[in-house]
């Protein structure tokens, strides 16, 4: 029983020690974020700083129109769920 309690705790700890480091990785993304609000040009260096993959998936065809997924992994924050881009709450999509 002891074993079970100790793994419980190792466990929970390390969750706990997960959320604090994406809490802090989503405070840091935020703040690359407002660095570049009013943007006039998309640069290489901007691309760098903000992006760490682009996965482009095979296309489908099989609705007779040719569609193909393209996942972004953001830096520090990795791929964001379409919904969350497109929300319309927020006043904008992407």
């Amino acid at each position: 029983m002891a074993d079970r309690n100790e793994a419980d705790a190792l466990f929970a700890t390390k969750r706990k020690k997960q959320q604090e480091e994406q809490a802090e990785n989503i405070d840091r993304f935020i703040g690359k974020v407002r660095k570049y609000l009013d943007l006039d040009e998309l640069t290489p260096a901007i691309l760098n700083d903000m992006v760490k993959a682009v996965y482009v998936h095979t296309p489908d065809k099989s609705n007779g129109h040719r569609e193909q997924q393209i996942d972004i992994s953001y830096d520090l924050v990795g791929i964001l769920p379409a919904a969350l881009l497109n929300d319309p709450s927020n006043g904008e999509t992407v």
